[in-house]
């Protein structure tokens, strides 16, 4: 099997003479455009600028290595590690691309090509080379290799770049398979390699002028790197480079991409297909136009037929042509690419006889067969390429004959570094009828018709999404140090060769035999900690750890244990086991429990069941928490008692609502128990708190909008109902007194303005006025209450509480307002609650009793604590770069004196149907977010249309309770979040749930910056409007109380029977407002309801009208989008 393939015009003898060719010629076109998350342009180089950076590095290496040393190259996907790659071969160094090593992971792999290749320098980030240091070095090698930073090489002072004269055979890179850990194989690409794959993935292709690549593959894999990044070097056209991350986090970006930015040629390995058949969601492709896509390439892995053909049918709608579907073979050995198909003429499938292929031949099935197998074509060989099939016997084999695919040309490469033997055996082997020495590449497969068919791989190696692994690494790193298992007795394989399965068949001890039957736990325990160990050292997640009497593995008349026959019996069910530990949940690795997994699922699925209403089944385990109907406070709830189980804090992210109980009880059961966090109250177990302490750093700013504005009412947050009964005076004052008694908050005030200091009091007297009426006159009690609930607090000296009641004969109105800097909403909750159940004597009332030993004191001293760590500052650095170019944007941008001495609100009410209400939930349910997501998109998009402004920038409060010992604390813990809405490529809906959603779990993961933190370092102009932000959105929920939501928003009527009486939600609408437009909601019943406060003197009643009408009709075409 020979090319057919034409020679492209082209023609460099190295990739750096491509890139200094394409500078003199087009120096300021395009090269490279690199995109991050939301498809956001990063930024964009030309030739002549990647050159001059290239050719600085150069110049850096030159005075540091000597051209052949090798240099490891430790980078995440960029501009930087595509710049220091470029320099490594203008310079003539060796370049050792690797995985940038990710957060806590271990460094084995990197120490283990370290110790292979001998590198005398490490190339890397200033943040990479802080945190790696030099232990990851084998000790005889960290005396020797320099760690560089490619700050240090771009800024460095430069003389004249010196040329270097590339030899064809001269190294350029070692691309370091998967291979043992304990020995890497370094694949040696020489320049000449490369300049000859690319010319053959030209041809392939048919590459032309007009093409543009894209790509989402990391450059430090063969494919990413050779296929995406410097193809188009080569032949001088553009390509775009998304986030290998934001593909991995959101695979649908990546054929809005193609359609953005024009893309021509574009691929990746069958999974990556496979993904985009499994995530479909047409809502999110309105619009999207792939008949651009003329080259979809796909190799790496076992290309699927059905992959190919479901792939084709769901995007066919968006204009992508089947006849652009291109599998292709390859491998590192032979520098990427082996063979392709004919572009343009789509993919070919053969139907062979299932029995035939058993025994080693391509032979067409019979028509209708049930017994047929479906084989893609990865095409004709490569240019310059010839592929042969040799038989065991090492002779060449007839076309349709089953045989190990061999492959000679340029484009393979040199041999394995510093493995003689080895490379001998595989880069030099003969095949009988041919000249030359050919690369043995272990896969079996046949020709037909000139068309390559791989039809497996070798018996032993495991490809996971489009990577190898060998078993012996696998089997090595899980035969644990253990008095259960035999070493050395393990076999590892994939079921079905074409999933992503993995088993690890083990030997027990004969002693483990007796210990492991006798106690499960034990058992399930050791295979935890076997797939943790696999995990961290080869980077594969065991679908299942299978435990066996010894000598069950069959072996060869050597001791070798034959694999296939292990895996055979394993579907056979025909091994001897002890007995089959638990598999681990799909999608997550499993690693060494501290709590048992098992227990913790259970109990998780208790605590769900309280706010679901029944207990979730196995399929309900499986779902994200958001698509089981369970929204942002009970998510805070459930994380509360999954920490309360655990005794300490867990990640927040966790339950975010797109994670699964299974998923969460996996994630907590690997997390080990953390020490002292900044987060955790160094306070010890206090008392009653009284005294002088620090405030938070929310109070000091509610205390300077204060001061700012003498007569404004906006910080006071009174809430009341009416009970159908009149209660006794004597026992509500008493109830309300008593919660004084119970939460510091209660009896605290604040030092004088500019000291930052709250003072929690023994006791201050009860504000608590009573109104007795015999006949209920609304007006005079709505006066009588209006007063109380709107009177200023004075802050110093407080009380910052006070509470009041109208009695009739059959009723009573029952108020209490505070001031916003002793509570929030949840707290209002929590005190309402316990007043009232002390008032009724219901003894058995679902509100939970506060956290014993934290509250809001220890809260603003934690708060203290985490903003003095520098990951803090760090978090605040991000942040300060990230909002300033829109710290001085306005809504309305009118001139307001900065002290106003009140901000008068008006408000417009308004609601939601109930059809349209469950479409919301069941949206975001399908889509596993909460509802807030959508609420929040369709009320930027409002704010948007009705000011003309194309990012808007919203508050939306955090409950500021992440840790569960402050889940019942009274006080203020709230923080104000800014939450973006960009509208600069328009207001289509197709992707503005999606892109909220992403905002938001961006800006919860530093919802620990307060915001008045961020303000200040911001700066900004004072214009007499709320900085950032002038408008907010606040979703009220009870968060498992026992009140219905809907008492959040006073005007919707809630009633409710609580203790035999009812209660009834009593409006008293707000007299000033903080912000130009303050939108509140909750659902009540089977409605969603809202209330928008707006200044008005700021606004005008025909725009908030707007703003109302424009979110309404952006829910409901929202909602109309597809469910997928």
């Amino acid at each position: 099997m020979t090319e057919l393939r034409t020679r492209p015009p082209v023609a460099f003898p190295s990739i750096p003479a491509a890139l200094s060719h394409w500078a003199r010629e087009r120096p300021d076109a395009t090269a490279y455009t690199f995109v991050g998350t939301e498809l956001a342009v990063e930024h964009t180089v030309g030739y002549r600028e990647l050159e001059r950076s290239a050719q600085k590095v150069a110049v850096y290496l030159q005075r540091t290595a000597r051209p052949g040393d090798r240099v490891l190259l430790l980078f995440p996907p960029g501009l930087d590690y595509l710049t220091v790659f470029l320099g490594c071969l203008y310079s003539g160094v060796v370049a050792v691309p690797l995985y940038a090593p990710r957060p806590g992971a271990k460094l084995d792999r990197i120490a283990a090509v370290a110790e292979s290749c001998r590198p005398t320098h490490v190339l890397t980030t200033d943040q990479l080379a802080e945190k790696l240091g030099e232990t990851f070095l084998p000790e005889d090698v960290a005396g020797g290799p320099g760690v560089h930073t490619v700050e240090a090489m771009l800024t460095s002072d430069h003389e004249l770049f010196r040329p270097v004269e590339l030899a064809a055979g001269d190294l350029a890179f070692l691309q370091y398979t998967s291979g043992s850990t304990g020995r890497p194989k370094g694949v040696m690409v020489s320049h000449g390699n490369l300049v000859e794959n690319e010319t053959a993935i030209t041809a392939g292709f048919g590459v032309r002028t007009d093409d543009v690549i894209l790509s989402w593959l990391p450059m430090y894999h063969d494919m990413g790197l050779i296929g995406t990044a410097l193809l188009p070097l080569f032949y001088g056209i553009p390509a775009v480079l998304l986030n290998t991350f934001a593909f991995v986090h959101d695979p649908m970006i990546w054929p809005t991409a193609i359609a953005r930015f024009g893309a021509t040629c574009s691929g990746g390995p069958n999974f990556a297909y496979q993904l985009l058949v499994d995530r479909y969601d047409p809502a999110r492709l309105t619009g999207v136009d792939l008949s651009s896509w003329r080259v979809a390439f796909n190799g790496a892995e076992p290309v699927s037929e059905q992959t190919l053909r479901s792939f084709a049918a769901r995007y066919a709608e968006h204009g992508f042509h089947a006849d652009a579907l291109y599998p292709c073979y390859g491998l590192a050995e032979a520098t990427l690419f082996v063979s392709g198909a004919q572009p343009g003429a789509g993919h070919r499938t053969g139907l062979f006889d299932r029995g035939a292929l058993e025994k080693g031949r391509l032979q067409a099935a019979a028509e209708g067969s049930a017994n047929a197998v479906a084989i893609v074509s990865s095409g004709a060989a490569a240019l310059g390429t010839t592929v042969v099939i040799r038989g065991e016997d090492g002779t060449s084999l007839p076309d349709d004959a089953v045989g190990e695919i061999c492959v000679h040309g340029p484009s393979v490469a040199q041999g394995y570094w510093g493995e003689p033997v080895a490379s001998e055996g595989t880069f030099r082997a003969r095949v009988t009828g041919h000249q030359g020495t050919f690369l043995r590449t272990g896969d079996l497969g046949a020709v037909q018709d000139g068309q390559l068919y791989p039809v497996g791989r070798s018996k032993d190696l495991i490809i996971v999404a489009g990577r190898n692994f060998y078993p012996h690494d696998i089997e090595s790193v899980g035969s644990l140090d253990s008095p259960y298992l035999r070493r050395g007795a393990a076999a590892a394989f994939q079921p079905d060769p074409g999933e992503r399965d993995v088993v690890l068949v083990l030997e027990t001890t004969r002693d483990g035999v007796a210990a492991l039957r006798a106690d499960e736990e034990t058992a399930h325990a050791l295979a935890e900690r076997v797939r943790r160990e696999v995990a961290a050292g080869c980077d594969v997640h065991l679908s299942d750890v299978v435990l066996v009497f010894p000598g069950s593995l069959p072996k060869t008349s050597s001791g070798k244990i034959r694999r296939a026959e292990t895996r055979q019996r394993h579907l056979d069910g025909t091994l001897r086991l002890v007995l089959r530990p638990r598999p681990a949940p799909v999608g997550t690795p499993s690693v060494e429990p501290n709590t048992g997994r098992e227990t913790l699922r259970d109990t998780l699925g208790r605590l769900a069941a309280a706010h679901l209403g029944y207990e979730p089944t196995p399929e309900d385990h499986k779902q994200p928490l958001a698509a089981l109907g369970l929204d942002s406070l009970k998510l805070v709830t459930l994380k509360g008692g999954a920490e309360r189980l655990l005794e300490r804090p867990v990640d927040a992210g966790l339950f975010y609502g797109d994670r699964s109980l299974a998923e969460i009880a996996e994630e907590l059961a690997a997390t080990p128990v953390p020490a002292t966090s900044p987060t955790t109250p160094s306070t010890g177990t206090p008392g009653d708190g009284t005294g002088t302490h620090p405030a938070s750093e929310g109070q000091v700013q509610l205390a300077f909008h204060d001061e700012l504005h003498p007569e404004d009412t906006a910080n006071i947050l009174p809430t009341a109902l009416r009970v159908a009964r009149r209660l006794d005076p004597d026992r509500l004052r008493a109830a309300v007194a008593s919660a004084l008694t119970r939460h510091p908050a209660l009896r605290t005030t604040l030092g004088p303005l500019g000291t930052g200091t709250q003072v929690v009091h023994d006791s201050l007297p009860l504000d608590f006025q009573l109104r007795e009426q015999e006949s209920e006159d609304p007006q005079e009690a709505r006066r009588f209450l209006e007063d109380v609930a709107h009177r200023r607090f004075p802050l110093t000296s407080g009380p910052l509480v006070r509470a009041a009641a109208v009695l009739t004969p059959t009723s009573t109105l029952l108020l209490l307002a505070c001031h916003h800097v002793v509570v929030d909403y949840w707290s209002l909750r929590i005190v309402m609650a316990e007043i009232l159940a002390d008032v009724l004597g219901v003894d058995d009332t679902p509100a939970p009793a506060p956290a014993p030993g934290v509250g809001a004191i220890e809260w603003a001293g934690a708060q203290k604590a985490v903003l003095d760590s520098e990951t803090a500052k760090t978090h605040l650095t991000a942040l300060t770069e990230r909002w300033h170019p829109l710290r001085d944007q306005l809504l309305l941008p009118q001139a307001l004196p900065a002290r106003r001495r009140r901000n008068p609100a008006a408000v417009v009410d308004f609601d939601v149907d109930a059809a349209t209400t469950r479409q919301v939930h069941d949206h975001g349910r399908a889509r596993g977010h909460t509802p807030f997501v959508l609420l929040a998109a369709a009320y930027l998009r409002a704010l948007h249309r009705v000011t003309g402004h194309h990012q808007i920038v919203i508050g939306t409060p955090h409950h500021g309770r992440s840790d569960w010992r402050y889940a019942e604390t009274v006080g203020y813990l709230v923080n104000m979040l800014p939450l973006l809405g960009d509208f600069r490529e328009g207001d289509a809906l197709d992707e503005l749930a999606e892109r909220t959603w992403r905002e938001l779990r961006t800006v919860l993961d530093t919802a620990h910056i307060p915001l008045s933190r961020l303000i200040r370092a911001l700066a900004p102009e004072r214009h007499g409007q709320h900085p950032l932000f002038q408008a907010t959105l606040t979703f009220q929920q009870s968060a498992g109380g026992w009140l219905d939501d809907g008492f959040a928003i006073p005007w919707s009527g809630c009633r409710q029977t609580y203790g035999g009486v009812e209660l009834e939600a009593y409006d008293l609408p707000p007299r000033d407002v903080s912000f130009a437009f303050s939108l509140y909601g909750t659902c009540h019943g089977d409605r969603l309801v809202f209330r928008l406060q707006y200044q008005r003197e700021l606004v005008a009643a025909g725009e908030a009208a707007r703003v109302c009408e424009e979110f309404r009709a952006g829910l409901r075409e929202l909602i109309a989008l597809p469910q997928t």
